[in-house]
Formats: structure tokens, sequence, C-alpha cells
């Protein structure tokens, strides 16, 4: 039985490697590139184009002897990816080609009250709606979705979430990866977001980093040597639920917008948003430096975990922390337990998990192709026009949900507070 061989396995992997910056390149840089042979690298190129996953491009003019040639470039017809930023307020959804350049986004309101299979169908629906429409016939190949909760390192099951309590188990899951019929995978949004930063942001490749989600809840997710550490159970880093010291509160009820809001009624301080809050420092000063401080302890907390050398803030709530504020928080951690991290808001926002699941489902492809990980690091990735691309690319109307078809399940007081905030 004939086989393929590693080696001629490795040299595809290192040609389409070099094809996917993007640039149109001849074969003669090809060869330069990937320091294969001329006849290795034209049969390659000869099967990527056989595969529609390269297209001939100019003719390249060159001084003096030996052949002229045409440019070479990948395909970013050949597939699209999309990546999901779920969350308990707002989904936000982008497809994109295969090099990763933004087609089309959206945002709307989640539909909180949702059983799981409705919620999945209303993703499902979004995300093939979008495709379909803004795709102009190129196939869909993979999906990955970030979850605001606990998702196991397999990817299979959410043990808990504190937004969307419909989604624990495995029914969502498996719910939305049936009616997509394609590749799909979820994870949890902070990892993913971390993994935006790392791809597209300005975190150095090879430091250890920490990322803190603070928005609608409290995620975090940390990185060593450039990979983003998934714990068996998921439970990896949810420092939000640790308690304040010597008090009954959690972190999460001091450092997310929803629980803030709803721990500041219980202390008798009516606000609409946890923005409300800063937006008034004199006034809510006392609540404002138990905010403060809860942070500060976190920041201490992950220094002691990771030694890291950034502590990247994202999320609505992370806004309302100004440079002053987080440097002061940098250099107590270092005065009190001799670690420096600088700790500093995203450069991404809140695309952040966007931009971190579509470069997941980008990842997926690539390998699915035959790119190895080693070659798929060494991408030259163009990121300014990948973050440009995503601002600038058309922005689907918003769709209202439809009722739910089944009872929802009854919400809470605190279901009703985490809403509001």
């Amino acid at each position: 039985m004939a086989t393929t061989s590693l080696p001629r396995t490795s040299n595809r992997s290192a040609v389409i490697a070099a094809l996917l910056s993007g640039a149109d390149m001849d074969r003669q840089r090809l060869i330069a590139e990937t320091g294969l042979s001329r006849a290795t690298v034209f049969r390659i190129v000869d099967d990527l184009m056989a595969e529609s996953l390269a297209l001939e491009g100019v003719r390249v003019l060159r001084e003096g002897p030996g052949r002229q040639s045409t440019s070479v470039s990948f395909n970013h017809r050949s597939a699209l990816v999309c990546g999901v930023d779920l969350g308990g307020t707002n989904c936000r959804i982008v497809v994109a080609d295969a090099l990763g350049r933004a087609l089309i986004r959206s945002r709307d309101t989640t539909p909180r009250d949702a059983t799981a299979d409705e919620l999945a169908a209303w993703v499902a629906g979004r995300i093939t709606d979008l495709a379909t429409r803004h795709g102009d016939g190129v196939p869909l190949h993979t999906v990955t979705i970030g979850l605001p909760g606990v998702v196991t390192g397999d990817g299979r099951s959410v043990v808990a979430s504190h937004n969307l309590g419909q989604i624990k188990g495995t029914g969502f899951i498996e719910k939305v990866s049936a009616l997509l019929d394609v590749e799909t995978a979820v994870g949890n949004d902070s990892n993913l977001a971390l993994v935006g930063e790392l791809q597209y942001g300005a975190l150095p490749d090879r430091e250890t980093a920490v990322l803190l989600a603070m928005g609608t809840g409290l995620g975090s997710a940390v990185s060593i040597d450039g990979q983003v550490l998934l714990g068996r159970t998921g439970l990896l880093g949810e420092f939000g639920r640790l308690p304040l010291p010597g008090r009954e509160e959690r972190l999460r009820d001091l450092l997310s917008g929803a629980d803030l809001v709803a721990y500041a009624r219980g202390r008798g301080v009516h606000v609409p948003t946890a923005r409300a809050l800063f937006a008034d420092p004199e006034t809510y000063a006392p609540l404002l430096a138990e905010v403060h401080g809860a942070l500060a302890h976190l920041v201490t907390v992950v220094a002691l975990a990771y030694e890291p050398g950034t502590v990247v803030l994202t999320g609505g709530f992370s806004e309302s922390f100004d440079t002053a504020r987080l440097t002061a928080i940098s250099d107590q951690v270092a005065g009190t337990v001799g670690v420096r991290s600088v700790v500093r808001r995203s450069d991404l926002g809140d695309s952040a998990g966007l931009l971190g699941s579509m470069a997941s489902s980008l990842g997926r492809l690539y390998d699915s192709l035959g790119v190895s990980a080693d070659d798929a690091a060494s991408v030259a990735v163009d990121r300014d026009l990948v973050i440009r691309r995503l601002a600038d690319c058309p922005t689907a109307p918003t769709t209202t949900p439809t009722a739910p078809t089944a009872d929802p399940t009854p919400r809470t007081r605190h279901d009703e507070q985490m809403a509001e905030g």
C-alpha cells in the first residue's frame, strides 16, 4: 500500500506556510524561503493549484538568464472560517476567508431566556445565514465558539456557566455542532481571548502572560512559551471563585460588571451599571477602594502562580481602570511579593475573544491542509491588516431572536441583576 512519506508531507507543509502570509511570490522566492529543491517546489505548487489551494498570478520579470515565472499566492477563497464570541449579554460573530480577512461580522443581543437547544439553533442559524449571504459561495470549513463558562479540556462539556446556565453539560455543544454540520470546536472565552492577544496583539511571543477577562463575568487565562494552558476539568485559572481575604464575597463579586452592581445594591448603593460607579469616583470612593483592592489581590495571586511578564485586562469592565491605577497596582504587587508584572489594558479591546476564535478556526483549517504546528507558528501574519479588515468589514443588521418555543428556565433575582449589569 502506498503511503505519503514524512519528508513529502513536511515539504508540502513548508510551502503552504510560506504562502499563508498572503503575499504573492514566485517559485524562486519559495525555493529561497523553504530551502527546498526547485523540482520539489514546482511539484508542490502544481499540486496546490490542482487542488485550488494556490493561484497563478502575474508574470515576474527577472534580469539575466533563466526561465521567467509567474507569481503564486494562496487561494483565500478556498474556504471560510468563523469565530464566535458568545457572551451572557452579546454574541459576536465574524466570518473570514482562509487568510483570516473578515468578510462580515455581527453583534446581537444574546437570547438569555432560550433553552440550550433554542440557543444552539439561534447561534447555528446566525452563522449559516452570514456565511451563505456574504461568503459568495465559498464553503464554510470550521467554526470555533468561545463560551462564557468552564469548559473541559477536550471541549466536549461545559462544567459551569455563571452567565448562561443553560449551556452547562453536553447538550448545547452537541446540538450546535450537529446543526452546523462542519467541524465545530468550543472553548472557554478567556482562553480564546488570550489566543487572540498572542496571534494579533502586542504580547511577546514567548513571554509568560496572564489575561483577565472582566466583563459581565470574570475569567482568566495563562500562556507559557506561547501556548495557552488548558486544564482537564476546565477549572484552571478560575480565580473569580476565590473568596476575598477574611470575607464571604468572591473576587468576581467586585471584579465583574453584573456582580459588582449586585454587590453595590447590597450595600445600599443603587446604580444601573458598574460604569456609573467609576464615572463618579468621589461619591463612590469607599466602594471603588474595595474594587481596587480586589484587583490588586487578584494580580498578586496570578503573579505568584505564574510570574507573568504581562497581565493584560480585557472586557468592558476593564476599561474602567486607567493607566495610572494599573501602574500603581503593578508597583504594589512588585513591592509585596517581588514579582514585576506589567498590568495593562488590551490593545484589541473586546475584539480579542472574537479574533481568538477566528484564529483557532484558521489553525484547524491549516492543520487539515497538512500544515504542521511549527510551520503554522512561523507564518508571517499581517496583524495590522487582519485587525483593520475586522474593523472595516460590513456589520450585519442585528436580529431579534424569536420567542422561545418552550418555557424558559425561570429567572432568579440574581439573573435579573446580571442582565441589568
